[in-house]
């Protein structure tokens, strides 16, 4: 009998220390609901009211999109917060058993966006079912767990017979695993299916840079799933080269709906002694599909760079005067002082009443490069054209601007040159000259003098030479005396 008083006295011990363990398990669990709550005041994408308003989870081809805001006023460790759902395992419940354990990382308005697809039986039965969400967070030290009630209500489903007797419990059992392998199969096919966002909208797609310039750059990019959205969108802009500067590398997008487009326009800068054509830009996007599983992706897109070119005629030499029917040089330098190569450099002369009796090609030239040239230039009249002249001449001054043959006149020295694209640059530059009247130099001939016979200076001269040979005779005789 003792024995007997004895063990109920253990087993009342046992139910007060059981009830006590109760009590604070309960003040526990109202403490964490102090921790973490609903937002039930706000409205959220792909919620048809507030839970204030009577929130229900939608219902669509067999799936139950749902969505739950959690918000606490505590700051979280990693700035997130772990869901799951704890299913009731009833005989008409209308949902797939299966893991639906997600992490939810804090967004705007320090709101924790629970999204889930919570895959439906096909044979559910309509009804009021609830949907138990736990809901976990480490706070400073230690680590809370709440537990939530979502009620779904079912209406699309079949209405509730009871059971016929002698079913067989195996054949259901049997029909659920395979309806959960189909489920599966479903789940993977979407997983391979996942949203795909490329770039779309380049502006700058066949188009050049400038070196040492800037340029608006339109760029966009986009969701090209029809029917899938994306969440939690950071795009960021890499490029490893230092001669390109943007004005913004990284933008971010709560959320992005099937088909939607995002603007990643900015402003892009070209240093001025760029060497290369090409350059690299790689954009990688970081999302979240719709069930809450991270996707990335990377596109390339391919910028080409042009350089200035830069390039002037130098040492240029003509005379200031010039006569007509004379030929006269033109003389240049023509050099490249940019960092671009030219292409198919040309120098022409051209003015009034002068004619250049050809055109220099002078072909590619280099950066810092220099050509040196001349060109014959025959002087006409001002009325002519083509070294023709235009009327006879006239008597009389010659006036007016098609009468005048003579005076100052315009010649125009003209460099032409091209780029990588064949665009053509022509530079021109003036040279003033003055057209004279030919000079008339008369050679004057000195008339020879007449020829005259002169024998007497002959006939003098010979008497002069016998008489000095007679006085020598005479001398050289009375010294032999």
């Amino acid at each position: 009998m003792r024995a007997k008083e004895k063990k109920g006295g253990a087993y009342i011990l046992f139910a007060l220390f059981c009830f006590c363990c109760g009590l604070m398990a309960g003040r526990l669990r109202v403490s964490a609901g102090e921790v973490i709550s609903i937002d039930a005041n706000r409205r959220y994408q792909g919620m048809n009211a507030s839970f204030a308003k009577g929130y229900t989870p939608s219902v669509r081809k067999g799936e139950m999109d749902l969505v739950v805001p959690f918000q606490t006023d505590l700051p979280l460790k990693e700035d997130c917060l772990s869901v799951k759902i704890s299913f009731e395992r009833e005989e008409n419940s209308p949902f797939h058993f299966k893991n639906y354990w997600k992490k939810v990382k804090r967004g705007k308005r320090g709101i924790y966006l629970y999204r889930c697809k919570v895959k439906l039986k096909k044979d559910r039965v309509n009804g009021q079912y609830p949907l138990r969400l736990i809901v976990s967070a480490q706070t400073a030290g230690e680590t809370v767990e709440q537990e939530f009630t979502v009620y779904v209500e079912i209406t699309d489903g079949r209405d509730f017979t009871p059971p016929e007797e002698g079913v067989d419990l195996k054949k259901e059992e049997q029909w659920e695993m395979e309806t959960d392998s189909l489920d599966k199969e479903a789940e993977t096919e979407k997983k391979r299916q996942k949203p795909k966002v490329r770039i779309e909208g380049n502006s700058l797609n066949g188009e050049f840079l400038m070196a040492g310039e800037s340029a608006a750059w339109r760029l966009m990019a986009k969701n090209c799933s029809e029917s899938q959205g994306i969440w939690n969108l950071k795009v960021t802009l890499i490029s490893e080269d230092a001669d390109l500067v943007f004005t913004n590398t990284s933008w971010y997008f709560s959320q992005v709906k099937a088909g939607g487009v995002m603007d990643l326009s900015q402003n892009i800068s070209v240093g001025a002694k760029t060497a290369k054509e090409t350059a690299v830009a790689q954009f990688l996007f970081d999302y979240e599909d719709e069930g809450g599983e991270n996707c990335q992706m990377t596109e390339t897109v391919t910028l080409r760079i042009a350089r200035k070119q830069k390039a002037e005629l130098t040492n240029i030499s003509f005379p200031k005067s010039v006569y007509e029917g004379d030929t006269e040089p033109f003389s240049f330098q023509a050099t490249n002082v940019g960092l671009a190569v030219i292409y198919n450099a040309k120098v022409r002369f051209e003015g009034r009443g002068l004619f250049a009796a050809k055109e220099i090609f002078l072909g590619n030239l280099e950066a810092g490069e220099a050509k040196e040239g001349e060109i014959p230039v025959f002087v006409g009249t001002l009325d002519m054209e083509e070294g023709i002249q235009d009327e006879p001449e006239q008597s009389g001054d010659q006036s007016g601007e098609h009468g005048e043959k003579y005076g100052e006149t315009l010649g125009v020295a003209v460099f032409t040159f091209e780029n990588e694209q064949g665009e053509v640059t022509e530079q021109r530059q003036e040279i003033i000259t003055a057209v004279q009247k030919p000079e008339v130099v008369e050679l004057k001939v000195q008339e020879e003098a007449p020829e005259t016979n002169q024998w007497w200076v002959t006939v003098f001269v010979l008497v002069i030479l016998g008489l000095l040979a007679v006085i020598l005779w005479l001398i050289a005789r009375g010294r032999r005396k």
